[in-house]
């Protein structure tokens, strides 16, 4: 434990009071946005906006706090909340209102929400943490041991929130069988729930701060299965390189999604490397160590180029995604962080140094701060991977790479938005003249006329249910034989009822 690690302590367990108050508003404030925003049908881009701003301020404000020192804190909060704010607007404001056309592709949503958003915020918030600490630029010590400990307390807190919330309904089922069901429907109000699921999150945030003992085992556990699983690493690699070597990549690529598993592989490794470089102070490893992450990081290259060759192939042949995009992204990451790992290498050509691979401690700083970047202008309005999309996929139609048969018209218009939309107009009016302008135009009138995407891929299984025919109007009786009593000819309180089998008792 270092010099600042009892000082964290005392500092998280002298909050806990107001962590509770802070987390017990944070929850009033979300009831509030349901208040008003609740029964509009599809909340909008206000509510989903301000509803982030609130919680990501809140726990920004509580993981940056010291005691005495508060209001410090909460600038950076704000502004970590403020740059999160524009890609959940921009998201949602996207989303169509009622029962729009578009049904939006739910990759760069769903990765904005569950990837990009929490690890920008983690990795802000560790900066943040640091600059106050050390000041600009911030020590990679400090950037390490935040960065490794910041999204346990994190994780902790939502763990209790939901141990809490799990064991008050069991508590209110409980006294519900013994006939008192009072506290069952005060559980089930949002009023109530919400308040106390965020002063229970407020709370665990102070009093796992304050546990540095625990939280120093769990840091003790990740940095020992790195350094158990580098030499795995390094078999695994050399095992690779060699099946590569003679069967040659076309076996990776034949198998679905090569670029995303290179792309896995290599952050993989480039995770279990910094469990084994840690902060960047101490010497080199024991030698059974070091030469199994030699290995490994000469293998880190060669992960980014094939995940960068497969995804060209898959670009050239059928255009850019909002998946493929973010996949691009992901992939330059992993070249500069290939960059960071060759200047720790010519390090080595001094085996006897005091300090191992020291450019890569200042390098992992400036890496953190380029991770914020890209996952949040990927997901920016400023770069709108449908727009991007829907352009690169007009242009594989117009320059024949996909014939216009084969072409999936129903992607532009339900998984692009409005971006996919107009390309289908832009399309629809460049047709004319062109030798397969029936194919397109047929294409673009079964996509228009698809009421989903999957009822456009699937058009075989999409019958139209038949209009019910009417019973042809009955002859007429010949003339002279008594017409049939109608509906307005009967009884309705008939006399004489005896031998009807139906009144008798």
């Amino acid at each position: 434990m270092t010099k600042a690690e009892p000082e964290e302590a005392a500092q998280g367990g002298g909050l806990a009071l107001v962590s509770l108050l802070i987390g017990l508003a944070t929850g009033g404030a979300v009831y509030g946005v349901i208040e008003v925003w609740g029964d509009t049908g599809r909340p909008g881009a206000v509510p989903a906006t301000l509803m982030q701003i609130i919680v990501t301020l809140s726990a920004g404000w509580l993981l940056l706090a010291e005691r005495g020192r508060m209001v410090r804190a909460l600038l950076p909060a704000a502004i970590i909340a403020a740059v999160l704010a524009a890609p959940t607007w921009f998201f949602a404001a996207a989303a169509p209102a009622g029962d729009g056309d578009f049904e939006f592709d739910k990759f760069p949503v769903f990765f904005w929400g569950a990837v990009a958003a929490p690890l920008s915020f983690f990795l802000m918030v560790t900066l943040a943490k640091s600059v106050i600490e050390t000041g600009a630029p911030p020590r990679y010590d400090r950037v390490f041991l935040h960065g490794l400990t910041l999204p346990l307390i994190g994780g902790g807190a939502q763990l209790f929130a939901g141990l809490s919330f799990v064991l008050l309904y069991a508590w209110a089922a409980l006294l519900k069988q013994m006939n008192v069901d009072f506290f069952s429907k005060l559980f089930d109000e949002p009023w109530f729930i919400l308040p106390f699921l965020g002063a229970i999150g407020g709370l665990s945030i102070a009093m796992i701060r304050g546990q540095q003992a625990v939280l120093g085992a769990l840091r003790f556990l990740l940095l020992l299965f790195s350094r158990i699983a580098m030499p795995i690493m390094a078999v695994f690699s050399l095992t690779f390189l060699a099946a590569l070597a003679a069967n040659g990549p076309g076996a990776i690529f034949d198998r679905p999604y090569p670029g995303g598993i290179m792309i896995g592989l290599a952050f993989a490794g480039m995770l279990i490397f910094n469990g084994v470089y840690q902060n960047g102070e101490g010497g080199p490893p024991p030698w059974w160590l070091r030469l199994p992450t030699l290995v490994a990081i000469a293998a880190f290259p060669v992960y980014a180029g094939l995940a960068a060759w497969a995804f060209s192939m898959r670009v050239d042949q059928y255009g850019l995604t909002p998946a493929r995009i973010v996949g691009l992204a992901m992939n330059g990451l992993a070249f500069a962080y290939s960059i960071v790992l060759i200047a720790g290498l010519l390090t080595e050509l001094n085996w006897k140094g005091k300090r191992w691979m020291a450019p890569v401690a200042r390098l992992n700083t400036a890496m953190a701060a380029l991770w914020v970047v890209v996952l949040i202008g990927v997901s920016s309005p400023l770069f709108s991977s449908w727009t991007l999309s829907a352009r690169s996929q007009e242009r594989v139609l117009m320059t024949g790479k996909v014939a216009a048969k084969d072409f999936d018209f129903g992607y532009l218009r339900f998984r692009l938005g409005k971006p996919g939309a107009a390309a289908l107009a832009r399309i629809e009016a460049a047709a004319a003249g062109r030798a397969d302008e029936a194919d397109i135009r047929a294409g673009i009138a079964r996509a228009r006329a698809a009421l989903s995407y999957w009822e456009y891929q699937n058009p075989e299984l999409v019958t139209s249910q038949p209009e019910p025919e009417l019973e042809p109007p009955a002859a007429a009786p010949p003339a002279g034989e008594p017409t049939p009593p109608g509906p307005m000819d009967l009884e309705f309180n008939p006399g004489d009822t005896a031998g009807d089998p139906g009144t008798e008792e």
